[in-house]
């Protein structure tokens, strides 16, 4: 009987047990296994990298004489010149033939300037003498109808005294025969002599004006002759142009690099002559590097003027680039330009290289992993564990709870603070879909 029991109670804590792991094996099939964290001080930092294209920079012309004709051509664009490397040479036998006509007509523009200058000495002997006759002729007639003017009134003067003086000889006789005949003579001669004078007034004032109209004409006529400048300019422009063909020529019609650089554009063709602008373009060799790269207009907000930039090529990794450019592009990118020192064995332009900003925020009190972030209606909010009394022991529960996001990045978003105590456990991941009051049970190191 004894044995009976003892093997019922066997088999009933068999039965036990077996039901335990049965339970265990179904709470770790249905209660959600989840990984906790507790608020904790971070700053957030955000990356934002994308692939550039290395371009020019600090470009500046190299120069020739217009009007050579090209023999060759050596380098072309893009590639890297030593200062002092040859890039195209033209057709010396053409060049010193160009050169002796350029001498030529320097010497034909030299005879022109001479033929000039004695000209304008001539012609200013001829106006000035032109000019002194006209002022003298203006001087005599003005002094001829003065004295014309003087000569009648004189003239009428004396006619009026004529009159006084009969007059006041026969004012106590009487009117003798001839008397009034003489009186009428003399008043005659008297008006005579007022015409004349009205005359000479009028003809002086005539002869006067004609005079000094000639005397305008010929200080109008007075011109500024600017031949001989004009020849002297071309002359030295010429001498100029002259000074440089010879430089060629002595040079045996090669064109050098000035400096190292980077060749950016070539304006020759073999058998066209050199243009009256640039031969070549060229970015130098110490004027840095520049980098630009279209960037997701969401990513950029992050990124300023002056920000720090790494920059990776060919698996090396370049310091001492900063922002010098954001300008908004097509399609929600924004177009940004760094530069920076480096040296011309690393960049070639035309390249790729991959840029990288960091920019930290700081110290925020209250951050957690992105991940526990959820976000419904507009609002955000987190899980947190709270561990209650259940009639099969301590269990773990999730509360959700409204937070304020300041800022985030792919790893953590800070909080406003306030938001969560310092000790929560917040649920930084679950293997499945959660919702406020779930069972869940911890993940175990």
């Amino acid at each position: 009987m004894n044995r009976f029991y003892a093997k019922s109670f066997a088999a009933l804590l068999a039965v036990l047990l077996f039901f335990t792991f049965v339970s265990r094996a179904a709470d770790s099939f249905l209660v959600t296994c989840v990984t906790v964290e507790k608020p904790s001080a971070k700053k957030i930092e955000h990356i934002v990298a994308a692939d550039g294209t290395v371009e020019k920079n600090m470009e500046f012309p190299v120069l020739t004489e217009a009007g050579c004709v090209v023999r060759t051509v050596y380098v072309q664009e893009g590639e890297w010149v030593g200062e002092g490397q040859l890039l195209a040479d033209v057709l010396t036998d053409r060049l010193a033939e160009q050169t002796e006509a350029l001498r030529e007509e320097i010497a034909v523009l030299k005879l022109q300037r001479d033929a000039a200058e004695k000209n304008a000495r001539l012609s200013e002997e001829t106006r000035d003498r032109q000019l002194a006759r006209a002022k003298a002729d203006y001087e005599r007639a003005a002094a001829e109808a003065e004295r014309a003017v003087k000569e009648a009134e004189e003239a009428k003067a004396a006619a009026e005294q004529a009159i006084g003086a009969f007059s006041a000889g026969h004012a106590d006789g009487g009117a003798a025969d001839g008397q009034e005949e003489a009186l009428a003579g003399l008043w005659q001669a008297y008006f005579e002599k007022q015409k004349a004078c009205e005359t000479a007034a009028r003809d002086g004032e005539k002869n006067v004006e004609a005079a000094r109209r000639a005397l305008e004409d010929a200080e109008a006529g007075v011109q500024e002759e600017h031949t001989a400048e004009i020849s002297r300019i071309s002359i030295a422009q010429k001498e100029r142009e002259l000074a440089g063909y010879e430089a060629l020529l002595a040079a045996d019609g090669k064109i050098t690099a000035p400096q190292a650089g980077t060749v950016t554009a070539v304006y020759l063709q073999t058998g066209q002559n050199t243009p009256d602008t640039a031969a070549f373009a060229m970015a130098k060799a110490d004027g840095g590097v520049r980098i630009t790269a279209d960037i997701p207009a969401a990513d950029a907000a992050y990124i300023d003027g002056g920000d720090a930039v790494e920059v990776e090529k060919d698996g090396k990794v370049y310091e001492g680039f900063t922002v010098t450019g954001i300008a908004q592009a097509a399609d929600g990118m924004v177009h940004v330009t760094v530069t920076g020192e480096a040296g011309p064995e690393a960049f070639r332009i035309g390249d790729g290289a991959r840029i990288t900003v960091r920019k930290q925020s700081g110290l925020y009190g209250t951050t957690v992993p992105r991940s526990a972030v959820y976000t419904e209606q507009g609002k955000n909010y987190v899980y947190v564990i709270e561990e209650r009394e259940t009639v099969l022991g301590r269990q773990f529960f999730t509360r959700k709870a409204e937070v304020f996001v300041l800022e985030k990045n792919s790893e953590y978003a800070a909080l406003k603070e306030g938001s969560l105590g310092v000790d929560e456990r917040v649920v930084a991941t679950a293997e499945r879909y959660i919702q406020a009051g779930d069972r869940v049970r911890l993940e175990t190191p």
